[in-house]
């Protein structure tokens, strides 16, 4: 029997600064610290398979993830960020946070943006190994550097405009400038008509 789907709402920064530990003091951090530098992961059974490999997938690309499924309802949802950053603390890279109430992110390898992104675009009702998918794929998509494009085009047009300047002068140095003849005097290159 699979699990319940989950509806995430995403954790956004709190104006007003961290939550305090307290909040989240029924979670086992030691032991999930453990857990996560170990295997990268800490949830239930039916979810661990596919967060491993998630994992495993992440560290072949370059990237340290590590993903916490709870089953605690924490309130407000923000607790989820927090309980992330703290996490994030000691493992280094991304760290994943979900559980009935949220999810919540922290990296040291992507920006806020990017892992808002990967957010806001988890399908209503999937499980944590999805969602996680989901955000991970999110934040290694290739993004458009616009300001590296627009440099590229103004060097093509710039590179296209001397081309065009230096055939232009060869067409005119091939055929409509005089040339000095042999005897050095100069010589139309244009034929002249018989009289």
């Amino acid at each position: 029997m699979s699990p319940e789907p989950v509806v995430f709402t995403v954790a956004s920064p709190d104006p007003v600064g961290g939550r305090p530990a307290d909040k989240w003091s029924s979670l086992d951090m030691p032991a999930i610290i453990k857990q996560l530098t170990a295997t990268g992961v800490s949830a239930p059974d039916d979810q661990s398979g596919e967060l491993t490999a998630l994992v495993k997938e992440a560290k072949a690309d370059g990237h340290d993830l590590f993903v916490l499924v709870t089953d605690q309802h924490f309130s407000p949802f923000t607790v989820y960020r927090d309980i992330a950053q703290e996490l994030q603390q000691t493992t280094g890279g991304t760290v994943l946070v979900f559980g009935p109430g949220g999810m919540g992110t922290a990296s040291t390898d992507f920006s806020r943006v990017e892992l808002e992104d990967g957010t806001s675009e988890v399908h209503a009702g999937a499980s944590a190994p999805q969602a996680a998918r989901e955000i991970y794929e999110k934040a290694v998509d290739p993004n458009v550097n616009w300001t590296l494009v627009t440099i590229a085009l103004i060097v093509v047009v710039v590179i296209g405009a001397v081309i065009a300047r230096v055939r232009g002068r060869a067409s005119v140095d091939d055929g409509t400038e005089p040339t000095p003849a042999a005897d050095g005097t100069d010589v139309d290159n244009e034929a002249t008509p018989a009289t």
